[in-house]
């Protein structure tokens, strides 16, 4: 079974290598830019689904399983993105310090065995709750990790407990791709004896 993964994003591919012996990258040409007036949740699907709609026309292998997914963190509503440079980073833990907010991860997944071919959609919803940040906890956490490809400008693996008090729910969503997500889906699919076979 081939194992194609629909993402640029170092962290996914670490999480599914966990699983799968061989993983081979495409990346989707997809803008994620939210629409006007768009709720996270809806962004974040339809992200994911537009990445899986921009790279299933390049998929030649058979039989094969091709996972997409998009992470966003939110709070009030508001997506935090990947920041633009330190002020931007700054701000957003700043946003972020002494509240709770929410990761969404959705994940679409294409099942193509010659004619059978299965696809399903899912989320995940995870709480993080942080410490309450001053200017030096932030400035610290900062030059501690890499921001700049960052959702919301932290990663809970990179010195998380830094910044983070406490998280209900999928940490490996946190992380970049939740896991327990995934493998509900490919159960909902009834793929899992075709993928470890």
């Amino acid at each position: 079974m081939n194992i194609i993964l629909g993402s640029s994003s170092p962290r996914r591919k670490y999480l599914l290598q966990q699983i799968f012996n061989t993983i081979t990258i495409i990346h989707p040409d997809v803008e994620e830019i939210p629409k006007p007036d768009e709720k996270p949740l809806d962004f974040v699907q339809r992200a994911s689904s537009d990445k899986l709609n921009t790279i299933r026309t390049k998929i030649l292998t058979n039989p094969s399983l091709v996972i997409t997914c998009d992470t966003i963190v939110t709070i009030d509503n508001e997506i935090l993105g990947k920041p633009v440079d330190f002020d931007h980073a700054y701000y957003m833990l700043s946003k972020l310090s002494g509240k709770t907010h929410h990761v969404i991860s959705a994940i679409s997944l294409l099942y193509n065995n010659k004619n059978d071919i299965r696809q399903h959609n899912d989320y995940e919803i995870t709480q993080v709750t942080f410490k309450k940040l001053n200017a030096s906890d932030i400035t610290a956490y900062l030059s501690h990790i890499n921001y700049n490809d960052k959702a919301g400008a932290y990663a809970a693996q990179e010195y998380g407990t830094m910044i983070i008090e406490k998280t209900a729910g999928s940490i490996t969503n946190v992380i970049g791709f939740p896991l327990r997500c995934f493998f509900r889906m490919i159960a909902d699919m009834d793929i899992i004896q075709k993928l470890f076979q």
